[in-house]
């Protein structure tokens, strides 16, 4: 794998995880205020699996690293 490969690799799994950090916040004020919806845990649970998605890819990436420098 490539640096270049690497860095788009970091960026968009970082990217990604605050995006949806981002789309998430006011679900958690939705329901802070016993506000929510059905919808509610729908975002909830597709951002924590994206977000669980995106740092095994840093994860992997990081792994795979020490192992060729090794």
């Amino acid at each position: 794998m490539t640096r270049d490969q690497q860095v788009n690799i970091k960026f968009s799994a970082w990217a990604s995880s605050v995006a949806m950090l981002l789309v998430m916040v006011p679900t958690f004020y939705r329901l802070a205020n016993h506000e929510s919806s059905w919808w509610d845990a729908v975002f909830l649970t597709i951002g924590a699996g994206l977000i669980t998605f995106h740092m095994s890819r840093l994860v992997r990436l990081r792994r795979s690293q020490r192992k060729v420098t090794q």
